[in-house]
């Protein structure tokens, strides 16, 4: 079984890139060549696939990230939120108003 390694890769994009690693799927699809030199880069640890999610203090300051696999990729998503939010802290949707500048991102634009 590698399901914890494709948890840690999935939080570990989510910190990597700075935004959920459902929106790191997004990129590597965009720019297939950026994201070919991030995985060497990283030694293979990113995985590009949703379910991981950054972790934020109440003040929006990233603190960490968690990643979630072995259902659909949504599901994963989701399951991550709830925990997230299950012990107090905020995801990235949670923290919106902050925008940009706080590093917050919701779409790869």
């Amino acid at each position: 079984m590698i399901r914890f390694e494709m948890a840690y890769g999935k939080a570990y994009a989510a910190l990597a890139m700075g935004r959920s690693s459902k929106l790191v799927k997004v990129r590597a699809e965009e720019k297939p060549i950026f994201m070919r030199y991030l995985l060497r880069a990283s030694g293979d640890q990113i995985f590009p696939e949703g379910g991981g999610m950054q972790i934020r203090a109440g003040d929006g300051e990233v603190i960490g990230a968690v990643g979630v696999t072995g259902d659909s990729e949504e599901r994963d998503e989701e399951l991550a939120a709830y925990g997230i939010r299950a012990v107090g802290l905020k995801t990235d949707e949670d923290c919106v108003h902050i925008g940009r500048r706080g590093g917050v991102r919701l779409t790869n634009k």
